[in-house]
């Protein structure tokens, strides 16, 4: 069987357990606290009382929020459309390597 982009890229795109790597930065503030946000999705950032509960909201928040805009994207969704999957290496200083296009295939 031969598919085409584009039904590979609409049966790929249900796929589940897709995992992803994101950066976070937590501070400890003065009065006890810690204060952490997602490098990469403005507007992500979350507190806790101890390292871990700050850990585990930001978790949560940065969950919420890819939902969030996943749903917002999908609004004008219709068979026309080609949805994609879109792999980046980028070094530690936040430059662009390699930019490439990839068929919903997963790297660690």
């Amino acid at each position: 069987m031969i598919l085409s982009l584009d039904s590979c890229a609409r049966r790929c795109s249900n796929d589940v357990g897709m995992k992803q790597r994101f950066h976070t930065i937590i501070k400890p503030e003065r009065n006890g606290w810690f204060v952490g946000w997602v490098e990469e999705v403005p507007g992500t950032i979350t507190q806790g009382k101890s390292l871990n509960e700050c850990r585990r909201n930001l978790r949560d928040a940065l969950e919420l929020m890819i939902e969030t805009h996943r749903q917002e994207a999908r609004l004008p969704l219709d068979e026309s459309c080609i949805q994609e999957a879109i792999e980046i290496e980028t070094s530690e200083l936040g430059n662009a390597a390699e930019v490439s296009t990839q068929q919903f295939q997963m790297s660690q």
